[in-house]
């Protein structure tokens, strides 16, 4: 599995359909300070979310890849 850092200031994440309907969990920033990460379907997506929003990840989150 991939693990990917996830920064202190990363804020709230939420769900966001990008381009080309690919499932992202996203922090709602542009520029430097932002947070993506691409998901396969929406529980996924719905479970990273829920992991990074009450701050139990550790710094680190595992993405199925």
């Amino acid at each position: 599995m991939a693990k990917v850092k996830v920064p202190q200031n990363v804020g709230k994440v939420r769900i966001a359909i990008g381009l080309g309907n690919k499932i992202t969990v996203w922090n709602g920033k542009q520029g430097q300070h932002e947070f993506v990460i691409i998901c396969r379907n929406m529980d996924h997506a719905k479970e990273l979310c829920t992991l990074i929003n009450s701050k139990k990840h550790g710094g680190e989150v595992d993405v199925h890849g």
